[in-house]
């Protein structure tokens, strides 16, 4: 499956922009996302935490993927949480 994210302005209707994207062949679904302008700071912290943890995780398989590094065993994994204190 593919997916194409549109950004559009304020002043076009969403509605209108979606029913016509609705009716290309091969469109499975559309979803409506409403961008809040106003995020606060502990949003934008935690976003920015998760995204930093994702480009660490993914990095990770890449390096595991080339053979330069082998992954941990749920167990170790596990034992890590516990001795950080977060299990």
């Amino acid at each position: 499956m593919t997916q194409i994210l549109v950004t559009l302005n304020e002043d076009v209707a969403a509605h209108t922009v979606r029913k016509a994207i609705e009716l290309l062949r091969g469109v499975a679904s559309t979803v409506v996302f409403q961008n809040k302008g106003n995020t606060d700071k502990k949003t934008l912290r935690q976003q920015k935490r998760v995204k930093e943890s994702l480009e660490r995780a993914f990095d990770e398989l890449e390096r595991a993927k080339r053979g330069e590094h082998t992954l941990m065993s749920e167990e170790e994994f596990m034992e890590q949480l516990k001795a950080e204190g977060l299990a």
